[in-house]
């Protein structure tokens, strides 16, 4: 099985439908799941800052493919495996990885810029 059947069963289990979850909280897994996948494919797994992690909490509420609300957890991870642009997200709750959301390329570069504080003003302002 390749990295990424590993990381969408990762996502999948995640992400299970309400009737087939106990609890909110078993949408989440054991933190090693998801990295012991990434890193078994010779992936990165990248603890984001909280300034990143405050930017993806915002893309998480807005993205329409995501559920409503906000992610669980008060970190962020980044799972990216060789031959892929994008990556995915795992918010981090204690020892658990929750609420996946994919991360895109054009996202990725978003998140270098919020990681060096790198402000960019399209357009001329008010």
């Amino acid at each position: 099985m390749t990295t990424m059947h590993w990381l969408a069963l990762a996502a999948a289990v995640t992400a299970l439908p309400p009737a087939a979850r106990a609890d909110d909280m078993s949408r989440c897994v054991d933190v090693s799941v998801p990295r012991k996948a990434v890193e078994a494919g010779k992936g990165q797994w990248i603890e984001l800052t909280a300034e990143q992690w405050e930017f993806l909490r915002g893309v998480y509420a807005m993205n329409p493919l995501t559920p409503p609300g906000l992610p669980y957890g008060n970190k962020a991870a980044l799972a990216r495996v060789g031959g892929n642009e994008g990556g995915l997200v795992f918010f981090l709750d204690g020892d658990r990885a929750c609420t996946p959301m994919a991360a895109p390329k054009a996202l990725l570069a978003l998140l270098d810029d919020v990681a060096t504080a790198k402000i960019a003003h399209e357009g001329s302002g008010l």
